[in-house]
């Protein structure tokens, strides 16, 4: 197990938010992996990153895996058609 020591609450709150977004990424790659739009782990991140935002903690990682699941999400439904 890990022992982390942060200087301040900020700093640990940020790296939370930056852990969510990485195991929320993770938890959505296995419906990739099988050519099926994630569109829950996408709602989910862009969620997260509009709570990071309004609470002032820097969002980039989180829109990193929000935009790679947005145009991953966007080609899979486009190759799909209306199935």
């Amino acid at each position: 197990m890990n022992n982390y020591s942060f200087s301040d609450s900020q700093s640990f709150t940020q790296a939370a938010f930056n852990r969510v977004a990485e195991l929320v990424s993770q938890n959505g790659q296995c419906a990739l992996d099988n050519f099926v739009p994630a569109f829950s782990t996408e709602q989910c991140l862009e969620h997260l990153a509009f709570v990071a935002s309004e609470m002032a903690y820097d969002y980039s990682l989180i829109d990193v895996h929000s935009d790679l699941y947005k145009k991953t999400n966007a080609e899979l439904k486009e190759e799909m058609g209306d199935c």
